[in-house]
């Protein structure tokens, strides 16, 4: 063959080998020559291109179930908050983060096996779950001394007041939520009498106690309360005996958005016409949807305040509706807050697994987040600002 022919031939194999598809003539031939060369250049370009791998978060919400809208809004301030740091370069020197989900349906068995996949088959860096309380005492358990686990929106005290060195909860507790929404209660509000309708679960009854009394003390009478389970869709029976004890206020203790939504459009059915106090950190955008002119002027309390200007929230909200139809809210910032954390605390410690490095630097100061400053206690107990707000005009809005 002629000496210009051969170059021909090998400047096609050499095409041909760097798509990876080889023609029999080019394997045997011009293999030894021209693709054991290109491996070795292309070799330590994969190399490179592997040394930075993902740093990888479990992202474990109620996709499916009665908590289905309240998982979906977590998950996409998660999203948000991902897109926005990995814009920035990641972590790490330039790891992208990246979210594993999983679906705990909103029930403590299928949280413990999701954390239990996350963990054992998916190898995980970091976890974020836990959005019921039910589901995080489960999940707890599967975390300790094992992985760095963020704990975004329940309110149980036994999440943190156990123990469990790498678990960390955003939210308030329902005692410290309580202690700072009664006094408004007490002193904004001013019900002479209020009843109350709250989940039949060990955080609804910690709700009536902690109610009756911190409202009691300030001289509200407390009419009685009814229960509902989990999986209920259907309230008239429960709120028409609550209307019948004649109480000034209702205060409404729903733990997911459709329950709650379906609470207030049927108390409204019902006849109530006083004043209706919506449980922390229930309310969000979806729900006021959902309720529609029920929950009009409704109360409640949050960390999330609409309004904020803090730079990282706007940017948050603003990359929010670039990717999303539904309007930023409380359950999405606690969804955001966990991914913001977690990056600072790995770059801070400079490694996402080194568990006990991790925790002792969430521990050991204040961090400015789009929520406002955090700390955490020895138990990984988040003190942060809780803001009052009531729907007016079908927008959430803070209340001075």
């Amino acid at each position: 063959m002629a000496e210009g022919h051969n170059a021909k031939e090998a400047d096609v194999c050499l095409s041909v080998c760097f798509d990876w598809m080889f023609t029999m003539r080019c394997f045997s031939r011009y293999v030894p020559r021209v693709c054991l060369l290109a491996a070795l250049v292309l070799a330590p370009l994969s190399a490179w291109s592997q040394a930075k791998p993902p740093v990888r978060i479990a992202a474990i919400n109620p996709l499916s179930g009665a908590g289905a809208f309240d998982g979906q809004l977590a998950l996409e301030g998660m999203q948000a908050m991902v897109a926005i740091i990995n814009a920035q370069g990641g972590v790490l020197g330039g790891r992208m983060l990246e979210l594993v989900t999983y679906d705990d349906k909103g029930t403590p068995e299928e949280g413990v096996s999701a954390a239990k996949r996350a963990i054992e088959q998916d190898k995980v860096d970091l976890l974020v779950g836990g959005w019921f309380s039910a589901v995080a005492l489960g999940q707890k358990e599967v975390t300790r001394d094992k992985i760095i686990h963020i704990v975004t929106s329940s309110q149980h005290p036994k999440v943190t007041e156990e123990g469990h060195k790498l678990l960390f909860r955003l939210n308030a507790t329902s005692s410290m939520m309580s202690e700072r929404y009664s006094k408004f209660i007490c002193e904004h509000i001013k019900p002479k009498s209020v009843a109350f309708i709250t989940i039949n679960d060990d955080y609804g009854r910690l709700e009536v106690d902690n109610y009756t009394k911190l409202l009691g003390a300030c001289g509200i009478d407390i009419k009685g309360n009814e229960f509902y389970n989990r999986t209920d869709n259907e309230f008239t029976t429960a709120l028409t005996k609550i209307k019948s004890l004649g109480a000034e206020a209702i205060y409404v203790s729903a733990i997911n958005t459709s329950q709650g939504a379906t609470i207030y459009r049927q108390l409204k059915q019902v006849g109530h016409r006083g004043a209706v106090i919506a449980s922390a950190g229930n309310m969000n955008p979806k729900l006021v949807e959902l309720s529609g002119p029920s929950i009009e002027g409704v109360y409640s309390v949050s960390l999330f305040a609409p309004d904020s200007q803090r730079p990282m929230a706007r940017k948050w909200m603003t990359q929010y509706a670039q990717m999303f139809k539904n309007e930023p809210s409380f359950i999405g910032a606690l969804g955001a807050q966990s991914v913001e954390l977690l990056a600072a605390a790995i770059n801070k410690a400079g490694d996402a697994r080194n568990y006990a490095k991790i925790s002792a630097v969430l521990h050991g100061q204040k961090w400015d987040t789009l929520l406002g400053d955090i700390g955490f206690d020895d138990k990984g107990q988040a003190a942060q600002s809780i803001y009052l707000v009531q729907v007016k005009d079908k927008k959430i809005i803070g209340i001075k």
